[in-house]
C-alpha cells in the first residue's frame, strides 16, 4: 500500500510547478463539467481566480488526492502509465497538424478516419483543429513546427474500468513557417480524455489556451524552471 501511495503522489502531484499544476486541475474540472460550450474567456477567468486564491486551490487538490488514494486498491498503476503515454501520442498527432501542408478539411478527414472515437461532429475536429491550424499558420501552408514538452497528465476520475485524465501541454516552436515570421510563441493545450481497460482512448477533448491563459502558464513555467537547482 505504501508503494501505491508513493506512485499515486507522483501521478497526481508531479508537474512543472504548483501554479501550472493547479491551473491544470482548475481548467480541467471546468472543461469536464461544462463540456464543449466552454469558451476561452471562461478558461482565463478560471486561471485568474486560481491565481488570486492559491490556498483554496491547494486545498481542492489535496481533497482530490485523498479521494484518489481511497481508490488505490482498485487502481492499476501500470495502466495509468500506459494511458499517459497514449495521451501524449494522441496529443502529438493533433498538434503536428501545425506543420502540415494539408488543408484543414483534409486534416479533419485524416483524423476522423484514424480515430473513430472522435466522430465527424467532435469538437476536436470541428473547432480545435481549424483553430489550431489557423493560429499556427498551417491553414496557409506548412506552419510552425513544435516540440512537445513533457505534459502534465493527471488522473481526474476512476469509474470502474473507465479512467479519465486531465492534462496541460506546453509546445515550443522549433521551426517557424514563412507566414509567421519570427513571432511564434510557445503554445499551451488543455486536454481531457478517457480510456478503456486496454488503454484505448474512448473520448477526447482539446482546447488551445487563449493568449492571456498562455502568457500566465508560460510565466509560471519559466518561474518554476528558474527555481530548479542547477547543481
Amino acid at each position: 500500500m505504501d508503494k501505491l501511495r508513493q506512485h499515486a503522489g507522483k501521478i497526481l502531484l508531479s508537474g512543472t510547478g504548483a501554479l501550472l499544476v493547479l491551473s491544470m486541475v482548475t481548467l480541467g474540472a471546468s472543461l469536464l463539467s461544462n463540456g464543449p460550450s466552454v469558451e476561452d474567456t471562461q478558461a482565463d477567468a478560471a486561471v485568474q481566480k486560481l491565481e488570486g486564491n492559491l490556498g483554496d486551490a491547494r486545498a481542492k487538490l489535496a481533497t482530490q488526492h485523498t479521494a484518489l488514494l481511497a481508490q488505490l486498491p482498485g487502481m492499476d498503476i501500470e495502466r495509468v502509465n500506459r494511458d499517459r503515454a497514449a495521451g501524449r501520442s494522441l496529443l502529438l498527432s493533433l498538434t503536428d497538424s501545425s506543420a502540415s501542408t494539408r488543408t484543414v478539411k483534409e486534416q479533419q478527414v485524416l483524423l476522423d478516419a484514424r480515430y473513430r472515437f472522435l466522430g465527424h461532429k467532435s469538437r476536436v475536429l470541428t473547432r480545435f483543429v481549424p483553430e489550431w491550424m489557423t493560429a499556427t499558420g498551417a491553414a496557409k501552408g506548412a506552419g510552425t513546427t513544435y516540440t512537445l514538452a513533457d505534459p502534465d497528465i493527471d488522473v481526474s476520475r476512476v469509474q470502474g474500468l473507465k479512467y479519465s485524465y486531465t492534462g496541460v501541454a506546453r509546445l515550443d516552436p522549433v521551426r517557424v513557417g514563412p507566414d509567421q515570421g519570427s513571432a511564434a510563441m510557445s503554445e499551451f493545450v488543455v486536454f481531457t480524455y478517457s480510456t478503456s481497460q486496454d488503454s484505448a482512448v474512448t473520448s477526447l477533448d482539446a482546447y488551445r489556451a487563449s493568449s492571456e491563459t498562455r502568457d500566465a502558464l508560460a510565466a509560471a513555467s519559466e518561474e518554476q524552471l528558474s527555481l530548479k537547482p542547477t547543481g
